[in-house]
């Protein structure tokens, strides 16, 4: 695990990197971190469905498995979990409805009632080559 800490500019506000292991050349490379915990909240980049080979499968569902749990890792990192998402904001390309063919029934394996909010984006391309899918998350962390 690596994280930084830093204070916001009024100085009210303790502000924490989250960068898990593994994901530390991603913010380098792109000038980001994975995630931000800002006071009880948790601001999760959008992830890719990247495997262990640190490519990105052709198979739209096995991309969303490895995002989502690209999610919850930067989230663990908070000591947080997918429960604690309160927005998920998912990005796919090509439309939604071609992809949520494949990403509903990934999303509801990951996401039982109560479900978090959700806000979904059809684009035209995504970060990575191949990629298909990108998933963001704000979650609370609970007291």
């Amino acid at each position: 695990m690596t994280t930084q800490e830093s204070t916001t500019r009024t100085g009210t506000t303790d502000i924490t990197y989250l960068i898990p292991e593994g994901m530390e050349e991603v913010g380098e490379t792109y000038g980001l971190a994975p995630g931000v915990r800002s006071g009880d909240l948790i601001f999760v980049s959008g992830q890719l469905g990247i495997d262990e080979t640190g490519g990105i499968p052709a198979d739209g569902a096995r991309q969303a498995e490895l995002a989502i749990l690209a999610v919850e890792r930067v989230l663990a990192e908070a000591g947080a979990t997918l429960r604690d998402i309160v927005q998920l904001q998912t990005f796919h390309k090509g439309g939604m409805a071609a992809t949520n063919e494949w990403f509903l029934p990934v999303k509801s394996r990951f996401f039982p009632a109560p479900y978090p909010s959700w806000t979904g984006f059809g684009v035209a391309d995504l970060g990575g080559e191949g990629a298909l899918i990108e998933i963001g998350a704000i979650a609370r962390v609970r007291s």
